[in-house]
């Protein structure tokens, strides 16, 4: 009886080599080409030349308030403290406002009442600041410029 004959496995290499083309032509594309630091020229600006202005430092009003309701300004006494509309104050926070729009100076109000004052003393002193903005207004400062920059502390 003759042999049989065996039948040869065959592998069917294309869908492989299909495959890796793929991943070669994928890595060609996404490689990026990195050039070494001492290569990049980059242009260092020198210190003469300023482009910017110089920062404005900010002016700081500093309002307290005492437990008996009498109102500081940057250690000057202001109005009585059961005075509702506070005329002093608000011509000291108009006058730092024109100050502020007329040199381009940013001003920020510090309010800091006594633990122990009433809230009414605080609300007077809000009062002085709203009345303030508004007569800056009316002499057309810009809305961005008015005494908005307000800190409890």
């Amino acid at each position: 009886m003759p042999a049989p004959e065996l039948e040869e496995d065959s592998v069917d290499l294309t869908p492989m080599i299909d495959v890796v083309f793929l991943l070669l032509i994928f890595f060609m594309v996404t490689m990026r080409i990195v050039k070494d630091e001492s290569e990049l020229i980059v242009p260092l600006p020198s210190k003469t030349e300023s482009s910017d202005p110089p920062e404005i430092e900010p002016q700081t009003v500093n309002i307290e308030i005492q437990s008996t309701g009498q109102v500081m300004a940057d250690g000057l006494p202001m109005d009585s403290s059961n005075d509702r509309n506070m005329p002093q104050l608000t011509t000291a926070l108009l006058q730092k406002g024109q100050f502020g729009f007329k040199t381009n100076v940013p001003i920020n109000i510090s309010i800091k009442p006594d633990g122990e004052s009433l809230h009414m003393y605080t609300m007077n002193v809000l009062n002085a600041l709203t009345t303030a903005n508004e007569e800056l207004k009316k002499l057309g400062v810009p809305p961005e410029k008015l005494l908005k920059n307000i800190l409890f502390e």
